[in-house]
Order: structure tokens, then sequence, then C-alpha cells
């Protein structure tokens, strides 16, 4: 068997602008007029404050503008009062009169007071629009954009958008072609072979054509028509975003390459969730509207659509989202002209043509079976693409270099790998629990099934090494203590009642929040009275019905997160499980055992457990030797438990949370506001207790003192502390951590940032994720192949990038799996599947923000990177450092917040169900 190959470097698909090569454009720009604001603001409900309103909301509007008028670039989602900031951008002067129109039936839609809008509308003028020119010279990125602030936001919004426009070219295409047989070696073939062979032209076995498509941020282009058509259609997507990092003013282009998979066949659609469709019309819809090659998008969603003539009085069809735009379509008298959408749900492989297109992007759930293409872009199709793109643009842009490996190990993984749950000796795992919460532990089983029941204790036993024989036999429920010479456990098996059953929610309530706030606050309740509180520090497992019993209609029902917070009322920590699968018998009688996949999920479960409790055997294993950093630090992580996770400006519902962690690990500390610091798996129950589905708002500078009153408390107990933090998830509570807003080794809490010297021993390494294509695509390459490989990789004297490697759940992923062309295997063709796992490496970017005089930034990139791998219940790298992961976690007890976004959006789209016209 050949050897794997050693990646040394790690090829990022990022780009610098070339100074030598202009790139300049003209471009039109539209501000949302001043003398419309103040009347548009009666469109708002009224606020709970009594306060006027100062912004008009006009997210609902750029939608429409998306799903109507192409290569509009919507750079505001409200309009506020005294502000003249950039609305919409346009490589053509659009029709003014077109968008008058689009915007005079916004405004109907939005009131049904027909004087009202009479009124409203005649404060409006069609002559208020202006487009004003702008000439732009994207070079200047490269040397000074001056001091006009929006001048320089345009040229980073703007960027991705005209490189998108130069890839979308309809004079070029990106050819697929098969990959040459690795086993081919032209010396041992005759020489007239050779050069017949060399100057035979290769055939692409396929073409991709980009189009624009509209983007949450950046710009993008999707190849079309679809490949792999008619069975398995799917296109590629490229995210362009242009970026900035630390202490570098120069920008920094990303690419981000995947796949959209289009539906095919009769499709079941979300009541939670709107679906994209993705819409190329041959004429353009309104009048005033220039043909283009872009792609517009708007959504669909699923409705009960009134029919008298059925026994249910309705039937479920499909309408274009939120009920608002279908009137606005209406009253453009556009209903007819566009696809009608339970065409698009029922044939949704009508729309898949080169013209006049209307293709439903496929969301899992939407079929009963398993999509015939896989999600993502394996390396076999990226990184021909990127080198597509970079020789494509080579013009404008130049590829950053492959960055070099390096190669400290300050995390010894062998060690840590020692420590971790499933491979510590059981005696030791026990010493370490009862190290962490005292010599006896309680540990519930609330059972639904006999085989969970068994499967639950089994697992237990086989983690600790103890005898639950009684517990296991026991024909009801049972009580079961076991004294160990580390560890008293007393083992609690019941069946779970009704409080683990489905949530009932008050209908009489109107908001989302109310109605889940009272459902989960009687669930507590239910628990609380059942339960009474746990006399000793006690973890819980619980079977309920899994995510498919709770989808569409039923997501309010869903009761995982009400169960959490009623067993912590209780000081109970838990952990969520379904049913297990049973044993079987087979045709001939046999028995079937239960799969093993029930034990490995239920073992994690137990994992997860621990993690919660903050057990952790042996100390951390940092290896200092060689390096600037004389004595291993404590770890201090900064996180905000938000309720928007797609989003992060704006948002107010925020609870800051602080995790402290001693040099060895073993210790873990959690503050909150109004919760001193305490030991993890008493802080849970805490801040649950005083912080769940709170309406608690807290302003930049509030979220600031709390983190700087945090910081303060503790510095001064620890010689050395690694303060790590997420720019992702903490910038709008604490505006430092914006790219330009840092400076080297400084800190600022308020308006005067500090030297970091104020705080002896302190460190900071903030990190970014690929959230936001913040991280672009990477890929390990060495002088003949692209894979992925763990490693940290410098890119400059400050920053660097952190991979982890394949975890064994990806095993049956293949880097060679294209989707278009063949592949080799063991010398063999092998031809290309659609349905191939794909897995690839997400990048980790570590800035070394603030380090003390002498040391050495690399040394704590290296031991930032080698946290990923620290916890102690997954055997792989997680996607962030240790400390940052632990306080993460910490909002499954405040805050359900996929649960949230769900309802919420199921909430806004059926507002206006009752007033949709027949």
């Amino acid at each position: 068997m050949a050897a794997s190959p050693r990646y040394r470097h790690l090829q990022t698909a990022a780009f610098r602008l070339r100074p030598d090569a202009p790139l300049q454009r003209r471009m039109y720009l539209l501000r949302f007029p001043e003398a419309w604001k103040k009347p548009l603001t009666t469109l708002s409900k009224p606020r709970r404050d009594g306060k006027e309103h100062r912004s008009v909301p006009i997210r609902l509007l750029n939608e429409v503008l998306a799903a109507l008028v192409p290569d509009v670039i919507t750079v505001a989602t409200k309009a506020t009062i005294g502000e003249q900031a950039p609305w919409i951008y346009s490589d053509t002067e659009v029709d003014t009169r077109a968008l008058f129109s689009i915007v005079a039936a916004w405004v109907r839609a939005y009131s049904s007071d027909r004087k009202k809008t009479t009124t409203l509308l005649e404060q409006l003028d069609h002559g208020d629009l202006h487009w004003e020119t702008r000439d732009i010279n994207f070079t200047t990125l490269t040397s000074d954009p001056g001091d006009d602030e929006e001048r320089a936001q345009e040229l980073y919004r703007l960027l991705p958008h005209v490189l998108a426009a130069e890839l979308s070219n309809p004079a070029l295409c990106h050819e697929h072609y098969n990959p040459p047989d690795p086993n081919h070696d032209p010396e041992t073939e005759d020489t007239a072979d050779t050069e017949q062979h060399s100057s035979t032209p290769r055939t692409p076995q396929a073409r991709s054509w980009f189009h624009r498509v509209p983007a949450p941020q950046g710009a993008a282009v999707m190849n079309w028509p679809p490949h792999r058509m008619p069975a398995r259609p799917l296109s590629f997507l490229l995210r362009i975003t242009t970026q900035t990092r630390a202490f570098d003013d120069q920008p920094v282009i990303h690419l981000s390459v995947g796949t959209r998979r289009w539906a095919h066949k009769d499709s079941k659609l979300s009541f939670n969730r709107d679906h994209s469709v993705y819409l190329l019309p041959e004429v353009p819809w309104i009048k005033g509207i220039e043909k283009s090659r872009s792609f517009l998008v708007a959504g669909i969603e699923s409705w009960k659509k009134p029919a008298p003539d059925t026994d249910e009085g309705f039937e479920y069809s499909a309408r274009w989202s939120g009920g608002k735009i279908g009137r606005i379509l209406a009253d453009l008298g556009l209903d007819a002209r566009l696809p009608d959408p339970d065409d698009i749900k029922k044939t949704p492989a009508r729309g898949l043509t080169k013209t006049d297109a209307a293709a439903l992007v496929y969301r899992n759930g939407m079929y009963s079976f398993d999509h015939p293409v896989a999600p993502g872009a394996s390396l076999a199709d990226k990184v021909p693409l990127v080198d597509w793109v970079s020789s494509t643009l080579s013009p404008y842009l130049e590829r950053i270099a492959p960055l070099p490996r390096g190669n400290k190990v300050l995390v010894d993984r062998d060690e840590l790998k020692a420590g971790k749950y499933g491979w510590v000796d059981p005696a030791r795992l026990r010493a370490a629990i009862a190290e962490t919460v005292g010599p006896t532990l309680g540990v519930d089983i609330f059972y639904d099934t006999r085989q969970t029941r068994q499967d639950a204790c089994t697992t237990l036993a086989t983690l600790l090494d103890v005898d639950l024989t009684e517990a296991i036999d026991a024909a009801a429920a049972a009580t079961v203590t076991v004294v160990t010479d580390e560890l008293t456990i007393v083992l609690t098996v019941r069946p779970v009642g009704r409080w683990g059953g489905s949530l009932a929610g008050d209908e009489s309530l109107i908001g989302v929040r109310d109605r889940l706030q009272a459902a989960v606050t009687t669930r507590v309740d239910t628990i609380t009275d059942s339960l009474g509180t746990a006399d000793l520090p006690t973890v819980s497992i619980v079977e309920i019905k899994g995510r498919k019993s709770y989808s569409g209609k039923l997501r309010a029902a869903d009761p995982k997160f009400a169960i959490k917070v009623g067993l912590s009322r209780t000081l109970r920590l838990s952990q969520c499980v379904t049913a297990s699968r049973p044993a079987g018998v087979d045709e001939d009688g046999n028995d079937i055992p239960p799969p093993k996949s029930n034990l490995e999920k239920m073992t994690s479960s137990w994992y997860d457990l621990l993690r919660q409790l903050g057990v952790r055997v042996g100390d951390l294993p940092v290896k200092l030797e060689g390096t600037s950093i004389t004595q291993a630090p404590a770890y201090l992580a900064f996180w905000l438990i938000r309720q928007n996770r797609r989003g992060w400006e704006g948002i107010t519902r925020q609870i800051p949370v602080a995790v402290l962690i001693d040099p060895s690990g073993r210790s873990i500390k959690v503050h909150a506001p109004n919760v001193g610091w305490m030991p993890l798996h008493q802080a849970q129950h805490e801040i649950s207790r005083l912080h769940m589905l709170t309406d608690q708002t807290r302003t930049p500078e509030e979220i600031t003192r709390f983190f700087e009153g945090a910081l303060r408390s503790v510095a001064r107990q620890h010689p050395s502390l690694l303060l790590l933090t997420c720019a992702q998830n903490l910038r709008w509570g604490w505006p430092h951590l914006n790219n330009l807003d840092m400076a080297i080794d400084t800190i600022k809490f308020g308006t005067h940032p500090q030297n970091i010297t104020r705080y002896p021993g302190l460190r900071h390494i903030r990190v970014r994720t690929t959230e936001r294509d913040e991280v672009p695509d990477t890929y390990a390459v060495n002088a003949t192949k692209a894979g992925h490989a763990p490693g940290y990789w410098p890119i400059d004297d400050r920053t660097y990038y952190s991979t982890g490697e394949k975890p064994h759940s990806a095993g049956k992923a293949t880097l060679s799996a294209s989707k278009i062309v063949l592949r080799w295997r063991k010398g063999k063709p092998v031809a290309a599947s659609t349905k191939a796992m794909v897995w690839n490496a997400r990048a980790v970017e570590t800035t070394v923000a603030g380090m003390q005089p002498g040391d050495n930034a690399e040394d704590w990139a290296a031991l930032a990177h080698g946290l990923r791998w620290a916890t102690s219940h997954y055997d792989y790298a997680v996607s962030l450092p240790w400390p940052l992961a632990i306080a993460r976690k910490l909002g499954e007890y405040v805050m359900p917040v996929e649960l949230l976004e769900d309802l919420e959006e199921e909430d806004t789209s059926g507002a206006d169900q009752e007033a949709e016209p027949q």
C-alpha cells in the first residue's frame, strides 16, 4: 500500500487585488428618499414603549425587488429618518417608474385600510427616486480609500459583484475534464505513442456556464443549466466576498465553492420556512426592466388553501411566501405571468430549463427518500473550479500563495486521547467524577421503551465498570446504589411519564416567544412537582420522540428544551435520546440483535452528560519546552448566548457569559449577569433559572462592561491567562473585535484602547470561523495532490489558519469522488457518483491579538490550535478551541435558538393567511 501523502502547505481560495491592473467600473446608487420615511413609518405596528418609529422596515420590499428586478444590490434593511445611507446599487439605471410601481404595490400590501393607503401614496412622489452615478476605481483599496467611510464600504460591497459579472460572461465557461490515469507512465511508451497521446486534445465531460444569483452577503454565481439532468440535477455555486484581516488594511477576496441540489419530484414544503425558487425569465415581467442573464429569487411556502368541496374544507397547496408577496405580485398584475407556486412544488423538474427557469432548491425533508445528490463539493470538483476562477480573474486578482505548515506541538494529542472518556480506565473516570461533583453521583434513566432502558443501563455499566444487572432486570421502576472505591452511584430507573410528551401551547397568547415560554413554564412546573429537587448532583437520560415527530405545524410541540429546563430546575443535567431500535426476527425465525448504533449513540449521550458536569481525567498535557511560554496559562473564554443564530447585527436578546478554566483543565467555572463564578455543573442551573427565554436587552456598552468586569475579577488570580474570543459571536456586543477597530497588543472595553501590559500575564486570541465566508475554502497540497490535513498554517506573524482531521463519522467521504467526472481506483476508472459522501475541512482563523513583551505569537497560536482536540467527550478536533466550545454549549439551557427561529419564521409567514385574497 502506498504511503499517505504528506501535505506541507495549505492552499486557500483567497486573492488580492493586483495593484498594477486598474479595475474601474461605473455603478449607480439609489438612496431611499428622505421625504418618504416619515409617512412610511405609519406602516409599522406601534412600539410597546410608545415612542415614535425612526426607521422604515424595508426587508420585504428588498425581497420583492430580488424577485422582480435583476442585478440590483440592496444594502439596507431599514430606512432611518435623517440618514442618507445607500439603499440600492446597480450596474444599470433601472427605470425608476418600474421601481415606483413596486414600492406602491408594497405599500398597498402592507395596509388593509384603503383610505390610509391612498393618503400615504399621495405623499410619495416618483420624482424622489434619483440614481447617482458612481465611477469606482477599486484599485484604491490597495492604496488608500481615504477617510470617506461610505466610499470605503461601497468599494468592499461592490467588488464581489463586479467579479461575479466577469465570471458570468456568457463567452466563458468552465470545462470539466476526467483526471489523468495516475498509473500512466510516458517513459514506458513508444515515442510515437507518446507524441500522439500528447497531441490529442482532451475532451471535456461537461461545461459550466455561470449566471449571477442573489446572495445574502457578497456576490454569487451558479452554473446553468444544471448538470446530471434529469435524474440527478445539481449546480455548482461560487460565493465571493471581500474581507479584511486584523492589522491589515488590504482587502482579501474569499471564494467558497458549494452545490445547489434541485428538487425534481413532488416536494413536501415546510410550514416553518420558505423555500427558495431561482427564476430566469425569458422576458422581464415588469415594463421598464431590461432583460438579464442574472437569476431572480423568491420564496414559496406551504399553506392551507380553502377548498369548500373537500371534507376538511381545505387542501395543502403552495404560495409565494409571506402572504404579502402574493398580494404584491397580484397588484402588479404578475400573478398570472409568474410560475404557479403549486406547479413548482408538484412538478419542479419542469422548471429546470435553460430559459424561463423556475428552479426549486432542494432541502432535506422535502422527499420521503434521500436526494440522489449528496450535499457539498469534493476536492475533485472544488479544486478545478478554484483554479478556473483564479485563471479567469487573473487580470485583476493574484492568488495568495500556499501557506507553510507550522511545526510546533504544544498539546500532546496522544496524552489527550488517553484521558478521553472512551479510552480512560473506568476507575480513573470514577475518580474524576468524584473530584468534580463530590463522592456521590445521582443518575436517572427516564425511559419510554424497554430497549432504551436496557441500552442506557448497559452502556453506563460498561463506561463506569459497575454491575447494574438489578436495574436492567427490574420489572418496573428501580433504584440501585452502587458503591466503588472512588464513587458512589445512585441510579434510578423509571418510565418518563406524561411530562416526556408533546408541549401544549396556549393559543390565546399572540407572540411566539410568549406561547413558547408559557408552554415551557407549564412543563417545568409539571416536572418539578413530579420529581422534586435532587439531593445529589444528578444527570438524566430522557427518552422522547425524534425530531421528525415535531416537524411542520407540530414544531412548537417539541418538548426537548422544556424538559432540559424542567430537569435543570430540579438540579438535574439532562440529555434527551430517541427510542433505540429493538431486536427483531428474520424471515427464517432467527433472532436479529439490536444494531450496534443503539449502544454507540447511548454511549455518546453519557459522554455528553459527563461533559456537562465538567469532568476531566488528567491534566491538560501542555508542553512548553522550547517555547516562549514560561508558564501554562489559565483559560478565559467570552461568549454571547443569543437568540438569532443566523445573523449577529442588531440583536438585543443576548446573555454574556464567561468561562474560566485553570491550567490543569480540571476546574471549570462560569460567570454570567447576576451569577457569580461557580462550577460548570452548578452554573448551568443558575444561568437557566435567571435567564431562560427572558426579554433582557443589553446594549454593546453593557455587554462590554460585563466582560471587562469578568476579566478584572480573575486577571490577578493567574500569573498567565489566555483570553479566547470568537469574532462572529461577539463583535456586535464588543466592537473591539472588529478588524478595523483592533490594534496590536491592545485591549479596549470603552472608547480608549489600553496596552495589554496593563494586565500582566494576559494574552488574547481571537478566532474566526467560516461563518459569513470570513474564512475561505482551504485544502492541503503537495507537489502532486490536494487533500486535507490537520495542522496550523501561518498567514503572517500574527494570524494563522487551523485545520482538523477527518472524523470517523466522515470515513466514507472520498476526496476524488467527483459529481461530474470519473475517478481512478486501484488503476481502474470509476464512474462519477453524485451520492458519494463529501467532507471538507473548515479552517479556523486564529489571530494572536495581544501578547506580552518577549512572547512568540506562533507559540500561542499553536496552543490554541491544540486546544481544538482538548474536549474529553470527542476524539477529534472540534470547530472551536475547547474553552470556547464549553461557553457555546451553555446556551442549551437558556434559549432554544433553532426552535425559536423555526417558530418565528412560521409566525411571520402565517400572519397574513386569513387576509390572503382569493
